[in-house]
Order: C-alpha cells, then sequence, then structure tokens
C-alpha cells in the first residue's frame, strides 16, 4: 500500500503536471456545472471492484470533473468563497495532503491544532474579541451552521441547569427563508 514504485513515480509527475498547469494560468477557466447524465456519460464508470488506476482516475478528474465545477478562484465567481486558492495555499495543501495529517484532537494533530489556534487568536485579536475567544474553522457555512447549534443547544442547556430548570424533550429552532441549505 505504502510502496513508491515507477506506477506511483509517474502518478505523481502526472500529478504535478496538472498541478502546474492549473497554476500557471493568468486567469483560470470559469468552468461550469453539468447534469447527472453527462456526466456518467463522460466520466464513465469510475467505481470498480479491480479499480481504474491513478492516471486514469487524475485524467478524468482533470478532463471530466474539474471542469464541471465553478472556479472558485475565477475573478467572475462572486457567489461565495469556499477556499483560499492562491497559489501559495495550493501548493501548502499538496504538502498537507501528502503528510497525511489529522487535525482532529491535540494526540494526533499537536502542530495542525497549534497553527489553527494562532490563526484563529490573530482573528479574534483583529475583531477586538476577549481573550477567552476561541473557536475552530470548517469547511462552510453548512458545517459552520451546525457548530452553531450545537454551541447554542450546549449554551441552552447549561442556562436551564443553573436555574433548575429541565432541558425540553425536543429542541426546536426558528429561520428565515434565507438560512443557509
Amino acid at each position: 500500500m505504502h510502496r513508491f514504485d515507477a506506477e506511483t513515480a509517474e502518478l505523481m509527475r502526472a500529478v504535478f503536471d496538472v498541478t502546474r498547469l492549473r497554476l500557471g494560468y493568468d486567469q483560470v477557466p470559469l468552468d461550469g456545472s453539468a447534469s447527472p447524465a453527462e456526466l456518467s456519460a463522460r466520466a464513465g464508470g469510475t467505481i470498480t471492484a479491480e479499480g481504474i488506476g491513478g492516471a486514469h482516475a487524475l485524467k478524468i478528474f482533470d478532463e471530466v470533473l474539474s471542469r464541471a465545477c465553478v472556479s472558485a478562484d475565477h475573478p467572475r465567481n462572486l457567489a461565495f468563497i469556499p477556499a483560499a486558492p492562491t497559489r501559495a495555499a495550493v501548493l501548502f495543501d499538496l504538502v498537507v495532503g501528502a503528510s497525511s495529517i489529522y487535525g482532529g484532537s491535540w494526540l494526533e494533530g499537536a502542530g495542525a491544532v497549534h497553527a489553527e489556534n494562532e490563526v484563529l487568536r490573530w482573528l479574534a485579536d483583529l475583531a477586538g474579541l476577549p481573550a477567552q475567544a476561541g473557536g475552530v474553522f470548517v469547511p462552510g457555512g453548512t458545517v459552520g451552521n451546525l457548530s452553531a447549534l450545537v454551541t447554542a443547544r450546549h449554551a441552552a442547556r447549561a442556562r436551564l441547569a443553573a436555574a433548575g430548570r429541565p432541558a425540553p424533550s425536543r429542541w426546536r429552532l426558528v429561520c428565515g427563508a434565507e438560512a443557509h441549505s
């Protein structure tokens, strides 16, 4: 599984070639969406018992799947910013991915958690938040909203317990039609 062989070396070169090409664009392609039928026809069967191989998977990603996504770093993409697609961020994503880091707890990822805490402290200071302010990075609005709801429920339980009142058997929330999906 972790053997570095000729096939892995060739895949590594191909991945670097695709990355180099992508990072070399003065303006990335905007690309766009595709229907499930279009993607099935163009990508073909990608999950097989014997696998399709790294080179073929990279080709499908580069020529089909990535082109059915709107590039977040395109100047005309004004909808949302789910990534930090600078050239440096992309290159460091390669290094972090290759390092197989798990940053979910201090035991396995002290370095990653420390780096996250440093950035969170810097952001909290910029926002004028108190020294006890903290947080965690999440991949987007859905997980951010879920985290906020769990935090709110935890705080509400603590307030009710401190007041000697029971927690409700079922929690409810109110949101407007504009709420995040």
